[in-house]
């Protein structure tokens, strides 16, 4: 399958699913309120970190060696269920034993907190490698079919406002809601086994393929735990600043979740160019694109960026609750970081199909220190202000540094990368038309 027909297919399914993930966010936010989901998403933050970090980011690794089939599919399958469930069970005894004899927690605290993270963490590990399987495989459709009705099957769980006083049944929908991590995992797990019959060929990789697999993941792994603190170190600062509330956590993590709704199309975009890339196959077709998509994410973000001016609180408001209400001035300054993250993460694709996994560590890297040093001084004085501006400039310059790579690789005029042209729309047309 070419190019566009790949990433028609990406966007059509991986979009629909990002939708039913902002409709679970959108119920949660106004069931839980401000505080409520700042807490919740402080907590799977936390969580996340320790995913990414016991992941070892096999699913970049999966993605290079199942797209160039230089390993095959049912080996990294049996792998990656046997590697999430060694994690889960680790991370249970962990949680267990720290809580009990080093926090005195109470037994319910303890059980709560051990079934939040097993569930979080293994079924995310288990989504994470069995999606870029089938997306190695050019299979963007079953995965993301079986995510969406999951997620509308818990959305519809959760009603659409809150009496706070009624706080057994919020634990029932925080059950509920790390729940669903874990069975969907489980459920794509096997919906790649069935459709690929891998029962009939159990088997892990050899140790020269886990040699192989092992080096190029925890590349992508030091890669993949800098991005995040990129994105994501601004929390920390934004829960312990003096000046800044429950409610403005809130507030704030809403922000960053939208932005990374916003990354949602350069994202499945990228996952259609790291296997791509990786293949080898159509390099100037890719490089052209790369450019195009580029070129029209900035004219989509400055039309965000106009509405969010004109009508942002008022949006912001209306779909999270009366709560959100201090998102509209953060959301703007932030924007101009946040398209800097989607051509980000079109190059970042890039490299890593090429096996160049240092570009992306080395940008990410200047960026995290940008971004700390911004955070820790400005973070305690200006509060939500701050933290959206550093990280706008943190994001600059992680594409500036990708920027300056790519041009090295594939000498381009700059002004190709941000000039508007006619041609790319056709481009657009004829990719949504399939044409």
């Amino acid at each position: 399958m070419n190019f566009k027909k790949l990433l028609a297919q990406s966007l059509i399914w991986r979009s629909l699913y990002f939708a039913s993930m902002l409709l679970v966010n959108i119920f949660l936010s106004r069931f839980l309120k401000a505080s409520g989901a700042g807490s919740l998403y402080y907590l799977t933050n936390i969580f996340s970190l320790i995913q990414l970090l016991l992941s070892l980011s096999l699913e970049s690794g999966i993605t290079f060696f199942a797209s160039g089939k230089i390993i095959p599919y049912n080996k990294l399958l049996w792998l990656s269920v046997a590697w999430s469930f060694i994690i889960g069970l680790s991370i249970f005894i962990f949680t267990f034993l720290y809580l009990f004899y080093v926090k005195h927690s109470p037994a319910e605290m303890i059980m709560s907190y051990s079934f939040f993270v097993v569930c979080y963490t293994t079924g995310l590990l288990l989504t994470n490698y069995c999606s870029v399987l089938f997306y190695a495989q050019g299979n963007f459709f079953l995965s993301n079919f079986i995510l969406i009705l999951l997620n509308i099957a818990f959305t519809c769980t959760i009603p659409f406002s809150n009496n706070s006083s009624n706080a057994s049944f919020t634990n029932i929908v925080l059950y509920r809601y790390f729940s669903v991590f874990f069975i969907q995992g489980v459920f794509l797990a096997i919906a790649f086994i069935i459709k690929n019959k891998s029962w009939q060929q159990f088997a892990i990789p050899s140790i020269k393929e886990l040699t192989r697999l092992g080096r190029y993941s925890l590349i992508a792994l030091a890669a993949n735990v800098i991005f995040f603190l990129v994105y994501r170190v601004d929390y920390w600062f934004v829960h312990n600043s003096p000046v800044c509330t429950s409610s403005d956590l809130g507030n704030y993590i809403q922000v960053s979740k939208l932005g990374q709704l916003l990354l949602i199309v350069p994202q499945i975009i990228a996952s259609v160019i790291f296997p791509k890339s990786a293949s080898g196959a159509d390099r100037l077709e890719l490089n052209a694109s790369v450019m195009t998509i580029a070129r029209l994410l900035s004219q989509f973000f400055l039309f965000i960026l106009v509405i969010t001016a004109v009508f942002g609180k008022q949006i912001f408001i209306l779909v999270f609750g009366e709560t959100f209400d201090r998102m509209q001035l953060p959301f703007i300054i932030i924007l101009p970081g946040i398209f800097c993250l989607s051509v980000l993460a079109l190059l970042s694709a890039y490299f890593s199909g090429k096996g160049n996994l240092r570009v992306n560590v080395a940008g990410a890297s200047v960026a995290l220190i940008v971004v700390i040093t911004g955070d820790y001084f400005f973070v305690p004085v200006y509060g939500i202000i701050a933290a959206a501006t550093v990280s706008a400039v943190g994001y600059f310059v992680n594409l500036l540094y990708s920027l300056l790579q790519f041009y090295k690789d594939y000498s381009i005029s700059w002004v190709d990368f941000f000039k508007w042209k006619r041609n790319d729309y056709y481009w657009l047309i004829s990719l949504l038309t399939g044409k």
